[in-house]
């Protein structure tokens, strides 16, 4: 398995954001294990000097910044290009498309903090309890949930819930891989809180056997065999129709189609 470092570099002390947004993007090359460095109030041209050399020495690599100090972005942008070390600014594209629809230019406020409002912390809690129930089972946090997805393995289970957090859903995912996996509280959970995701055999069967090459696993394994999978799926189905939740098919989605279809049933009055 092929890895690489992403730098996180921040003019704050706060990385959940850019870092939800990082990992969420990371999840689209499953095949790839990354590590993620981080670097907090970088309010220097100097330290951003730094962190564009070291990442420059760490190949393969990616740079992703967040920062409202001029000197600082222009220094990253510009130290990036003379080393060729790929990056991302996370707000100035953001910045110069609101300025065009405000059609006014910026403030750029050197000493500032940002608004944290209630949104802000349900976001944070969002993504903090996403994370901690990532094939969660407890009956508080099912209780919790606002989102509930099940599934077999690589159904995209886990991209789904850290978008969705970002968004401010609590989310729990939970695995799909025999009775025992189910947690008993499960069938007692409002069934409007659970989505059901499902996958056509012949792509799941592409996407865990390239997993399997990945890890040095044998072709004979279980995980990717054909007719273990369709045994799975089959199983998970059963339980998905027991519960009466909706099913979405994420043969051909990105995670982001999955999301909002997700969002909109969610989102439906009660009948």
């Amino acid at each position: 398995m092929s890895r690489y470092t992403i730098y996180l570099a921040s003019d704050s002390l706060s990385f959940l954001e850019p870092e939800s947004v990082t990992r969420l993007a990371a999840s689209h090359f499953a095949d790839h294990s990354y590590d993620i460095v981080k670097f907090a109030n970088v309010r220097t041209s100097e330290k951003a000097q730094e962190i564009v050399t070291l990442a420059k020495q760490t190949p393969p690599s990616l740079l992703v910044f967040s920062t409202v100090l001029i000197d600082v972005r222009d220094t990253f942008i510009m130290k990036c290009l003379e080393q060729q070390v790929e990056c991302i600014d996370l707000l100035s594209p953001f910045v110069k498309s609101l300025g065009k629809v405000l059609k006014t230019a910026p403030v750029h406020q050197l000493n500032y903090s940002w608004k944290l409002n209630d949104e802000y912390f349900r976001r944070i809690h969002a993504i903090e309890f996403a994370i901690n129930n990532d094939d969660g089972k407890s009956l508080s946090a099912l209780q919790k949930a606002d989102i509930i997805l099940i599934g077999v393995s690589r159904t995209s289970k886990t991209p789904l819930s850290i978008y969705l957090s970002y968004h401010s859903y609590l989310v729990v995912n939970i695995p799909l891989v025999g009775e025992e996996s189910i947690p008993k509280h499960l069938y007692d959970i409002p069934r409007r809180k659970i989505i059901g995701l499902t996958i056509h055999p012949n792509r799941l069967n592409h996407i865990r056997s390239e997993r399997n090459m990945v890890m040095g696993v044998g072709a004979e394994s279980s995980y990717s065999d054909l007719g273990h999978i369709i045994d799975e799926l089959e199983f998970a189905e059963g339980i998905m129709k027991r519960i009466g939740c909706p099913i979405i098919d994420v043969s051909n989605n990105a995670v982001e189609e999955t999301a909002e279809e997700i969002m909109k049933i969610i989102k439906k009055p009660i009948n």
